[in-house]
């Protein structure tokens, strides 16, 4: 075993650490065995993040059997994997990541390449999603984050209903929140059940971060 992997059940063990050129702090470490990708003041993948990831995902595909899913915010890669492991039928993934130096990463040390079924898009996802394709996905995951906190423009009507345009009519829309307070979360939810009339929201068991999974129907 890794010395730095076996040490870092005792404690995490650092493999590398920086500011990305989007001016991210990042740091790779080992912890508890794994391999895991953390910004400045959360966990980017495949620590606390993925645990919430597969519930999400595992819900959603309680419902569907997505075969076309847009991920916002690619990160290490770690809902890739989960989606490996959870879909037993045929799906791509399209997943557009704002950061080179994140995409980097996930192809460097997590691997990333090893899915087939994967496109990574570096651009900006209020950008691309602005731009004239008219393709839909059956699965939406939204994990735009900076840092720990959720781009503003993430909470308008305009970038909600960008969405619903992306969604096929059966499709989920499965967004990760947190660090909301009350009035901001009401907020949030009343702009969002307008736009998505079918909204169910849950408490990931153990965190506090909130799963809404929504629909247009």
């Amino acid at each position: 075993m890794n010395t730095r992997k076996a040490i870092s059940y005792l404690f995490p063990t650092k493999v590398k650490s920086g500011i990305t050129s989007k001016g991210q702090v990042y740091e790779i470490n080992f912890e508890n065995g794994y391999k895991v990708l953390n910004s400045q003041n959360a966990n980017y993948s495949y620590g606390s993040l993925h645990q919430i990831m597969q519930k999400g995902i595992f819900e959603s595909l309680k419902k569907i059997k997505p075969q076309n899913i847009l991920m916002l915010g690619l990160g290490g890669g770690s809902a890739v994997e989960i989606l490996s492991k959870k879909c037993a039928w045929p799906f791509k993934v399209t997943a557009i990541e704002f950061d080179e130096d994140l995409v980097q990463f996930a192809r460097e040390e997590f691997d990333i390449n090893q899915y087939q079924m994967l496109t990574i898009v570096v651009a900006d996802a209020f950008e691309w999603l602005q731009t004239p394709n008219t393709e839909q996905y059956d699965l939406i995951i939204d994990d735009l984050f900076v840092d720990d906190q959720v781009p503003e423009l993430c909470f308008g009507r305009t970038y909600l209903t960008q969405l619903t345009q992306r969604l096929t009519d059966g499709g989920i829309y499965f967004r990760n929140m947190m660090n909301l307070t009350t009035e901001k979360q009401n907020r949030y939810e009343k702009i969002l059940k307008d736009v998505f009339p079918n909204t169910n929201c849950t408490k990931a068991k153990g965190y506090d971060n909130l799963i809404y999974l929504c629909s247009k129907s």
